[in-house]
Formats: structure tokens, C-alpha cells, sequence
């Protein structure tokens, strides 16, 4: 019979024998500088957490082995963000969770007063002010949360903030996202919000699953047209292997929840995403199987990647008025079997 919270603090000294939390600063190269947060649930579960990077999730080890792709510029601190066109990609860690807003996803574009719009915008590179930890208890399991505020704001511009909550409970291999945007601004104000979860070896080999329901498969470009066909396959690694891009709209239940499973079931690991598909009714599949860039993107968003700007005429994404938020909250199920 499990032990109740009481009895358990019987046998330990510090609650980190139950969920260990640790907090460091990284040294060296493009990431000296970078807060890093790194949590072991007692369980299966161990995560990586990056407040100066947006609180995104760099790492996620499930059982000890690894679920998401990293890619070779490693992490970077956001001093050496680059606005430019889509150099972005210098700073791209990839990881489990990068995530891309709040005045752009997508390609590199111009807003009507010049302001250049990098590649999938500011937010990823925004450190968190406010961080903190809390523990507490969900019935006889012991909790940890993450907390941190992200600011993306300018003079003359959007005036927003994305608070990012992170929650983690005992043996409970699972974690909770839940993000809050807030529009400051005494004017109304839209944005865009993308999810950029990737999933990398050995999660991800030749033979995993890829297990959701598509209304209707689009491609993003003439390549990955001549290959609609393999949307669901994971192919070994190949050279050269341009990416392919597939624009999915998701089935949802009677509550309009949707999400989706990877699972690789010769190693027994897998990931389940739940969310709710109205708040994020857009998702792309990001297919990018190089040898060393073997990684596999499955991205919710409240907007439409390819579609018009914050702003501009036909832009689908969410308009907060003054004052007001908007809360999105995602489920990472991590699974042994399916």
C-alpha cells in the first residue's frame, strides 16, 4: 500500500529524496550565463528547464533514455539572439519544447512600420523574470511547480507578457504546461502562439509510430507533395533530406480536446500531447529525417503558419483587449505502452 504524504516525510530528510529540484548557471562558449532547472519527478521522468530561454524545455528523459532532438549549436544564451531574416536558426536549440510567438510564427517578415519579424519571432529567446519553485501536495503525492514571466514589449509597439506555469507531480509521469498571455497595452492587441515540440532519437528511429487522426492533410511546399503519401512513416536517417512540411487538421472529441502519440514500441517508449484543439486549431507537421538533423516537429498553434501577420487582413490568430488573457494548457503523457 502507498505510504501517505505524512508517513513519507518519516523517512527522508529533504524533499528532493522524493522529487529532486536543482538549480544551476551554465559556464562556457554561448551558453555562459544560462539559468538552467532541472527536475527528477521519483519516477520515470527527468526534465531540463531553461528560464533564460522562455522556460522551454531543453531536455526530457523518459526511463533514462532521451525523447527530443538537440540540435549542434547546443544551448545559447538570448544576448546572442539575431532578429535577421532567419537567423533564428543560431539559436535554435530545438529541444523538447521551443516556443515561437508573439508577433510571429513562421518566415522572416516586415511589419507596417519597418520592424523586422525574425523567423518564428522574439519569444523563444526572452529570458523569465519572477522565477520560482513551489512544492505542495496533490492528495498523498508531493508537487513541484515552475513559474516564470516572459515580457515582449516595445515603445510605440505590443505591450505583452507570457507566464509559463510548470507542474510535476511524484511517480506521476506526466507534465502540465500552462501558459497565460497578457495584453498590457491600452489598445487592442493580437498575437500568434506555436508550440514547436520535437521529438528525436531514440523516441524517434526508423519503425516509430506516429498515432493521430487527420481530417485533412495539406502539404507546405512542392516536395513534400511527392511524398504526402509517407506523412505517418519515420525512415531511417538519409542524405541529403530536405524537410517537409504538413499542415494537419486534427479530429477532437465531444469536449474539443485533440493531441496526439509518438511511440516507439520496440523500445516501449512514447509520448501522448493533449490539448484543447479550439484555443489551437492550426498544426504542423515538421518532418526533418537528415542524418544528424533527424528530428521530427509536431506543432499546435492558435494561427495559421503560412497565413497573414498579427495585424494584417485575415490573420486567424486571438485579439486580447486591454487587460485581458488568454490561458492555453497542454498535457505530456509520457507512456510505456499504447
Amino acid at each position: 500500500m502507498a505510504k501517505t504524504y505524512q508517513k513519507r516525510l518519516e523517512y527522508i530528510g529533504d524533499l528532493n529524496q522524493l522529487i529532486s529540484f536543482r538549480e544551476s548557471v551554465l559556464t562556457g562558449g554561448f551558453q555562459d550565463g544560462v539559468r538552467m532547472m532541472e527536475v527528477s519527478n521519483g519516477g520515470n521522468l527527468s526534465v531540463t528547464v531553461l528560464p533564460d530561454r522562455c522556460m522551454d524545455l531543453y531536455q526530457v528523459r523518459y526511463k533514462g533514455k532521451n525523447m527530443n532532438y538537440l540540435a549542434p549549436c547546443g544551448i545559447v544564451a538570448p544576448a546572442y539572439y539575431d532578429a535577421q531574416d532567419s537567423r533564428w536558426l543560431r539559436s535554435f536549440f530545438v529541444g523538447m519544447l521551443t516556443t515561437c510567438g508573439l508577433q510571429n510564427i513562421g518566415n522572416p517578415a516586415l511589419t507596417g512600420d519597418g520592424e523586422e519579424l525574425g523567423l518564428h519571432g522574439r519569444i523563444a529567446n526572452t529570458p523569465a523574470e519572477n522565477v520560482k519553485y513551489e512544492r505542495g501536495v496533490n492528495g498523498e503525492n508531493p508537487t513541484l511547480a515552475l513559474e516564470g514571466t516572459m515580457r515582449e514589449a516595445r515603445l510605440f509597439g505590443e505591450n505583452l507578457t507570457l507566464h509559463r506555469r510548470l507542474e510535476f507531480e511524484y511517480e506521476t509521469d506526466s507534465l502540465v504546461l500552462t501558459d497565460t498571455v497578457t495584453n498590457h497595452g491600452f489598445g487592442e492587441r493580437q498575437f500568434v502562439y506555436a508550440l514547436h515540440l520535437n521529438f528525436g532519437y531514440p523516441l524517434l528511429e526508423e519503425g516509430t509510430r506516429l498515432i493521430f487522426d487527420s481530417l485533412e492533410t495539406t502539404p507546405r511546399e512542392e516536395y513534400a507533395a511527392k511524398y504526402i503519401d509517407t506523412w505517418r512513416e519515420i525512415e531511417e536517417p538519409a542524405y541529403p533530406y530536405p524537410e517537409r512540411c504538413y499542415f494537419h487538421k486534427l479530429a477532437k472529441d465531444e469536449n474539443g480536446m485533440t493531441g496526439y502519440t509518438v511511440f516507439n514500441e520496440k523500445r516501449q517508449i512514447g509520448v501522448n500531447i493533449q490539448y484543447d484543439g479550439n484555443a489551437l486549431p492550426f498544426f504542423c507537421e515538421w518532418k526533418m529525417l537528415g542524418k544528424g538533423e533527424y528530428v521530427l516537429g509536431l506543432e499546435p498553434m492558435n494561427a495559421f503558419l503560412n497565413g497573414p501577420k498579427p495585424g494584417e487582413e485575415g490573420c486567424a490568430a486571438p485579439v486580447l483587449a486591454p487587460g485581458e488573457s488568454q490561458v492555453y494548457r497542454i498535457w505530456m503523457n509520457f507512456v510505456d505502452k499504447i
